[in-house]
């Protein structure tokens, strides 16, 4: 498999590409790199969920999965949009398809809330659906960092 990094400080450019690890929902290792998808928020890996029947689930377990499942057959290549932060934010896509929309739009990532960010009406689509997360409970993974857990869970919504 092919990996490379692709520079051009000209255009203020950082590119990876290759095949990807995936770590969490979220975030992935591509050319020895490690990159948070740009604009989304994924369950934690030792996070947890209820479906609606009141049945407790790994979410961050599920969201790592359904980015391994956008990711499976091909190589990926990702644009870093800024290298402030660790991991780095980086657009990252998938024979062609954005990663962070494909996350916002099956319900197993939420837009990220403090940038504004494109994928708002993506994540509105799949709660109108209940795909994903919105098919029970969960802790918005930014509160769930904070150390809110299940017992604060809302109902089919972040709290």
């Amino acid at each position: 498999m092919i990996v490379a990094l692709v520079s051009n400080p000209a255009k203020g450019e950082n590119r990876l590409a290759g095949a990807p690890k995936i770590i969490t929902g979220d975030t992935l290792e591509i050319a020895g790199r490690l990159v948070h998808l740009v604009g989304v928020d994924a369950p934690e890996m030792a996070q947890r969920c209820r479906l609606a029947d009141g049945r407790a689930f790994d979410c961050g377990l599920v969201a790592k999965t359904a980015l391994m499942d956008l990711t499976v057959g091909g190589p990926v290549s990702c644009t870093l949009q800024t290298e402030q932060t660790i991991p780095p934010i980086a657009l990252c896509k998938a024979g062609g398809y954005d990663l962070s929309k494909g996350m916002a739009h099956t319900g197993w990532a939420l837009a990220w809330p403090r940038k504004g960010t494109v994928y708002a009406g993506i994540e509105r689509y799949a709660r109108q659906k209940i795909h994903g997360l919105w098919k029970g409970r969960f802790v918005a993974p930014w509160d769930w960092r904070r150390g809110q857990r299940e017992q604060n869970l809302g109902a089919g919504k972040p709290e």
